[in-house]
């Protein structure tokens, strides 16, 4: 018989923190990067593929960044997928930097209390669709890019369906 809540079955596993971020997601970021960022969270280094496909330099560490230092005075921003159960944290870490950055994280964030105290004069990027970070034609749950310093010009942008492909 098979599973009825997959989705809870999974996260029964321990936190969702370990997932590639497909192209699509990026997509609507990409107009307002910088030319070099800093990935702190390269994982597969999936991310920084798709970056470096839109002429983006990347610069990957794999250290701790709740307590890593700036990787490079030419880095001009923070672009990461960064682990879901540590993103008031991470929020709090870019917010401490005073650089531009950019964090894929749940359109719940803002109900974190964490979240909220760092997202006072954030912009955020809502994607017109869920992002299937699985394969599994199933998204689970809305993404968003949460960015401070980057110029958007507006405290929420809505992604339409031509800003992430087909």
């Amino acid at each position: 018989m098979p599973k009825r809540y997959p989705m809870i079955e999974y996260m029964k596993r321990g936190p969702f923190d370990d997932i590639d971020t497909p192209e699509e997601a990026l997509l609507p970021l990409i107009p307002y990067l910088p030319k070099q960022v800093w990935e702190p969270c390269p994982g597969r280094h999936v991310l920084a593929q798709h970056l470096a496909k839109h002429n983006i330099c990347v610069i990957e560490t794999f250290q701790d960044f709740l307590v890593a230092a700036w990787p490079n005075e030419a880095c001009d921003a923070i672009v990461t997928n960064p682990p879901f159960s540590l993103k008031g944290k991470f929020i709090a870490r870019c917010a401490a930097w005073n650089k531009p950055w950019a964090l894929l994280l749940p359109v719940t964030t803002p109900g974190v209390r964490a979240a909220q105290i760092h997202l006072h004069d954030a912009e955020i990027i809502f994607l017109p669709k869920r992002i299937d970070f699985t394969g599994g034609k199933a998204p689970w749950f809305a993404v968003a890019w949460f960015t401070w310093g980057l110029k958007i010009g507006r405290q929420m942008t809505f992604a339409g369906p031509g800003d992430i492909g087909a």
